[in-house]
């Protein structure tokens, strides 16, 4: 991105969202608290940059940026224990528990990931 007193352009933003999806490997059926590790640091990737009102009119610009952003989103809703969506009897379960709970969702986040990765390079193929 370019220096901090511009906001970045939907192109530099695709860039930033495409490394963080191509940077989140991991195994659907593997370990979920790996998968919970790696996920987070996607929807850290993603959701991270979009941090004013002009970067996410940028983003909801974009049918491609737009969708991996509520994509990560909804990865977010589902990973964080504490989020205020779950109910609060949720909030209180063990890690444990929760994993238990986050682990059927897996082969649905894995898919959805690439699937939004496609969009992205469609609308914003890569410079390869």
């Amino acid at each position: 991105m370019e220096s901090d007193l511009t906001e970045p352009s939907a192109t530099e933003l695709a860039e930033v969202m495409r490394a963080a999806l191509m940077h989140a490997r991991w195994d659907p059926g593997g370990d979920p608290a790996v998968a919970v590790d790696v996920l987070s640091a996607l929807v850290e990737g993603v959701c991270g940059p979009v941090d004013s009102v002009a970067v996410g009119q940028t983003v909801f610009d974009s049918e491609a940026l737009g969708t991996v952003y509520l994509f990560c989103a909804s990865v977010n809703k589902v990973l964080d224990r504490n989020h205020p969506a779950w109910p609060p009897a949720h909030r209180g379960l063990s890690i444990a528990e929760h994993l238990a709970f986050v682990q059927p969702l897996l082969p649905g986040f894995h898919r959805r990931q690439q699937e939004v990765l496609r969009l992205l390079d469609r609308e914003f193929p890569a410079d390869n």
